[in-house]
């Protein structure tokens, strides 16, 4: 365990000063993140591409600013497809992050802080055994989970990373897509609002799916209660 934290401290420092070394740190204190991206986009998009991917999972995992923020960067700057791609690849290295921050150094320090979430709470540490990938699925698709949070609850338990990784970069795709899609559309001048409508649709069906989760988990704890008073009830008897 030892040799791995040192090891996971040795890539954060190494991607620090990656960090300090490719990206634009004058710019990014200027606020001119998505010119100077635009502008590389249009003389390397290979090198836009890359700079965005780290810049915006560095800044999700460290200073978890909304993921609004980097969705607009990759629709306006790298349009509807590969916005969605770059933009859904930087939010997993960002979970990744999170995650391995959780499972080597916070684990302690942060599980009381999760359980004070109630989702969090019930799906991750009620003590109940659940299907992880099937718990990914719903928390990368659903808005009902904390994202940051999740990040670091899914580091305590023993899901393998490299399953981790890759399912969460694929559930993330419906989300990012909706912002994506929408914000390269008011880029686009031939026909903008097929991208709307696509953003729209996205939305309806994240929310129609958010709105049964939660019936869902109503109807559980009505039962639990509902339970509760029974066999306080029998024992009264």
């Amino acid at each position: 365990m030892k040799n791995k934290k040192l090891w996971i401290f040795l890539f954060f420092l190494l991607l620090f000063l990656l960090a300090l070394f490719f990206l634009p740190v004058k710019e990014i204190f200027q606020g001119n993140v998505l010119r100077f991206l635009q502008n590389k986009a249009e003389e390397n998009f290979i090198l836009s591409a890359f700079l965005y991917v780290v810049l915006c999972a560095l800044a999700g995992a460290f200073l978890a600013l909304p993921g609004i923020t980097y969705a607009l960067i990759a629709g306006t700057v790298f349009h509807a497809f590969w916005g969605t791609i770059l933009c859904a690849l930087s939010a997993s290295i960002s979970a990744g992050i999170s995650f391995l921050m959780g499972r080597y150094f916070l684990h302690d320090a942060i599980k009381p802080k999760l359980e004070k979430n109630p989702y969090i709470k019930k799906y991750f540490f009620s003590g109940e055994k659940r299907n992880l990938l099937l718990l990914l699925f719903l928390t990368r698709t659903i808005p009902v989970f904390p994202f940051n949070l999740q990040n670091y609850a899914y580091g305590i338990t023993d899901i393998p990373f490299s399953l981790y990784f890759i399912s969460s970069f694929l559930f993330m795709i419906p989300g990012t897509a909706m912002y994506t899609v929408a914000f390269a559309g008011l880029t686009e001048k031939k026909n903008p609002m097929l991208y709307f409508g696509i953003s729209l649709g996205i939305l309806v069906l994240l929310l129609l799916a958010s709105f049964l989760f939660k019936k869902k988990n109503a109807v559980e704890k009505d039962s639990v209660k509902e339970s509760s008073v029974n066999d306080i009830k029998e024992n009264s008897i």
